[in-house]
């Protein structure tokens, strides 16, 4: 029942966010919107920003876990993006509210693990150290979210197919040079 009651909460704000900003949304609210009352919403999340980040990590997870390593990339990316564009009224409501943190924190945990699967799938037989893939999947997880910032941050001019085969295009090749990179720097 608690994972009914926390999706129930989330579909309301998920509606609310549609159509106003972040920092304009009640609890009450929310919880008029779903049925529920106060004291349920207290019950599951601290606030507003609880229930946000609870979302966003919900449905990261549910992408990243419909993919393996080979298929993440490519497709996985694109799911991401397609989510964050079919939604984007709700991503830039948040995108430009006080707090943003939660949607930095979405991106960052699904771009941490596209980009370190993406490492790990390149590294394959290259006898490259952990120390080296670490780096080089950060290299690439500051590469995504300052792309797919900027994308939102420009109200999503691109349609997410163009981004993604963009990313692709241009990390073609260049995550092998860059592990290669970072291991001879770490052995000298």
């Amino acid at each position: 029942m608690s994972e009914l009651t926390k999706k129930a909460l989330a579909a309301s704000a998920a509606e609310i966010l549609r159509k106003k900003s972040l920092d304009k949304i009640t609890i009450k609210e929310i919880t008029d919107s779903c049925g529920l009352t106060r004291n349920t919403f207290y019950y599951h999340f601290q606030d507003i920003y609880d229930l946000l980040s609870w979302m966003l990590v919900k449905e990261a997870d549910e992408i990243l876990d419909r993919f393996d390593n080979e298929e993440l990339w490519e497709a996985g990316f694109l799911e991401g993006l397609n989510f964050l564009y079919e939604n984007r009224s709700m991503i830039n409501h948040i995108y430009k509210s006080i707090n943003r943190e939660d949607l930095e924190s979405y991106l960052d945990r699904v771009g941490g693990i596209y980009a370190l699967r993406l490492v790990k799938v390149q590294a394959e037989g290259l006898g490259i150290s952990k120390a080296a893939e670490k780096i080089a999947a950060e290299f690439f997880l500051n590469a995504f979210l300052g792309i797919v910032t900027r994308w939102i941050a420009n109200d999503m001019d691109m349609k997410p197919e163009t981004l993604a085969k963009l990313c692709n295009a241009m990390f073609q090749g260049t995550v092998v040079a860059a592990l290669e990179s970072a291991e001879k720097f770490l052995d000298n």
